[in-house]
C-alpha cells in the first residue's frame, strides 16, 4: 500500500474507534436518539498488586487513554494489593461504585477472587498472566470466570531460558538471579522463569547445583549455589524489589560481590537507582536481563550507560500495553450480554500469548516505538471492534482467538510493514 493511502486507513481506522462509543446514537428509524451506549456506561474493576509496577500501570494508562476514549466504559484501579484477601475487598468495592466485572492483573487466589465476583453479580477475566494447570481446572467452569490470557508456562520457562543463554554465550560468569516472588510468596510466573534460568546455565555451563532446580527456585534467602565451577558463580536473590525484602536482599548481595549478569524474573525499575550506582562502580561491566515490560521506564533504563558505554538493560523479553486489549474484548462481550462469543461452550478460554524479545538496546527502541506510534499501534480499531458481536454480528471465538494471536511480533510486523 502506498504511504498516503496506509495512512488515510489508518486515520480511517482511529475514526471508526472513536465513533464506537456513539454506535446508538441513531435508533432504528434513523432518527437521532438518545445515546443508549453512553447512558449504559459499564465499569470495570482493574486489579493489579502495585500501582507503581511500571507493566501494570502501563495496561491501565492503555485501558484508560486508548480503550475509555473509544468505548463506553469507565476503568477503577485497585490500591495496591498485599493478598487475596485484598483483592476480594477491592471486588467488593468495585461492585459498590457500579462495576459489573474485573479484570485481573493479579490473581493470587484464583478460586476465592472468581468466588467473589459470582457472590457479586461480576464477571472475572485475567488480563495477561500465567496460572497452572490446578488453578485453572479450578474455576473453568464457573459461569462468572471468562478466562485468561498470557503466556503460558511453556513461554515462561522460555523466556527465563533464552534470557540466560544470551548471557552466557556473552561470557558471563557470575550471575545474580533477582527471584521475585518465586520463593515464599510462590509466584508462578516468576517461579518457572527463574526454573528457566537455572536450566539454561546449567547446560550452556556444564553446571552441576547442590540440589534440585525446581526447589533452587523456591529459596528464600540470599544463597550463592553450588554450581561445580570456580570460575561460574549463581547467587539467587529472592523478594520484590519493591518490598524491603527483595530490596535488602539485592542491596547485600552487590556489597558481597561483583556480578557481570543480572537476571531477573521481576521488574527492575524500582531498584534502578541502585543498579544504576552498581553499573558505574563495578568492576566489572555489569549488564541486566529482565523478563518484564516493553515500558517507558524500561526505556529510561536501556538509556543508562556504563563507562564503557555498554548499556544497564540489555535485554528484555517483555509484553506491551496492547497486550491487555484482548481482555477487554471478552469482558465487553460479557458485559454485553454476548459471553458465548468467548465462551462458546461455557467453559472459560486459556489463551496464550508470546512474549517480545529485545536482545540489545537498539531492538528494545525498535519494539518499544511500535506500541506507542499511533500509526503504528499493534490493534488497529477495526481489529477490535471485529471481535466484539455489537460492532460486528459475526464476531466468534475463531475471531476472539485471532485477535489473541496477532499480538505475536511477526502478525504486528507484517500488518504494518515492519
Amino acid at each position: 500500500m502506498e504511504t498516503a493511502e496506509k495512512l488515510l486507513s489508518l486515520l480511517l481506522a482511529a475514526l471508526l474507534f472513536c465513533m464506537a462509543g456513539c454506535r446508538t446514537g441513531w435508533d432504528e428509524q434513523g432518527g437521532e436518539g438518545g445515546n443508549e451506549a453512553q447512558e449504559t456506561l459499564h465499569v470495570i474493576g482493574v486489579s493489579v498488586f502495585s500501582q507503581s509496577d511500571p507493566e501494570l500501570s502501563m495496561f491501565f494508562r492503555y485501558y484508560q487513554n486508548y480503550i475509555g476514549e473509544g468505548f463506553p466504559v469507565k476503568f477503577l484501579l485497585s490500591d495496591d494489593l498485599g493478598g487475596a484477601e485484598d483483592e476480594i475487598a477491592f471486588i467488593k468495592a468495585a461492585k459498590a461504585q457500579g462495576a459489573e466485572g474485573i479484570i485481573s492483573f493479579y490473581g493470587l487466589d484464583l478460586e476465592q477472587a472468581v468466588k467473589a465476583c459470582g457472590e457479586n453479580g461480576m464477571y472475572y477475566v485475567l488480563g495477561s498472566a500465567s496460572i497452572s494447570d490446578d488453578s485453572f481446572e479450578a474455576v473453568k467452569n464457573n459461569p462468572w470466570f471468562l478466562g485468561v490470557i498470557g503466556p503460558d508456562s511453556d513461554e515462561e520457562f522460555k523466556a527465563g531460558r533464552e534470557m540466560a543463554e544470551s548471557f552466557a554465550a556473552d561470557g558471563a560468569g557470575s550471575f545474580l538471579i533477582l527471584s521475585g516472588g518465586a520463593g515464599e510468596a510462590f509466584n508462578f510466573m516468576h517461579y518457572t522463569r527463574v526454573r528457566g534460568m537455572l536450566t539454561a546455565l546449567k547446560e550452556e555451563l556444564g553446571l552441576a547445583y547442590d540440589g534440585e532446580i525446581g526447589a533452587l527456585a523456591q529459596i528464600t534467602e540470599l544463597t550463592s549455589l553450588e554450581t561445580g565451577r570456580e570460575d561460574v558463580r549463581i547467587t539467587i536473590s529472592p523478594g520484590y524489589l519493591s518490598g524491603e525484602e527483595g530490596a535488602g536482599n539485592l542491596e547485600r548481595a552487590l556489597a558481597k560481590d561483583d556480578f557481570d549478569a543480572i537476571l531477573s524474573a521481576t521488574g527492575i525499575n524500582s531498584a534502578i537507582d541502585l543498579l544504576a550506582e552498581e553499573l558505574k562502580t563495578s568492576e566489572t561491566p555489569v549488564q541486566a536481563g529482565v523478563v518484564d515490560c516493553f515500558s517507558r521506564e524500561n526505556c529510561e533504563a536501556v538509556e543508562i550507560t556504563g563507562p564503557l558505554g555498554n548499556p544497564l538493560l540489555r535485554y528484555v523479553k517483555g509484553k506491551y500495553a496492547p497486550m491487555a486489549a484482548p481482555a477487554f474484548v471478552a469482558m465487553f462481550n460479557a458485559l454485553e450480554g454476548d459471553a458465548d462469543v468467548v465462551k462458546p461452550d461455557g467453559a472459560a478460554f486459556r489463551i496464550y500469548q508470546t512474549y517480545w524479545t529485545a536482545a540489545s538496546a537498539e531492538e528494545y527502541v525498535e519494539l518499544y516505538n511500535y506500541t506507542q506510534n499511533i500509526f503504528e499501534n499493534v490493534y488497529s480499531a477495526v481489529e477490535l471492534m471485529d471481535a466484539i458481536r455489537i460492532y460486528n454480528p459475526q464476531a466468534d471465538f475463531e475471531a476472539f482467538r485471532a485477535l489473541v494471536d496477532n499480538s505475536a511480533l511477526e502478525s504486528v510486523q507484517a500488518r504494518i510493514g515492519g
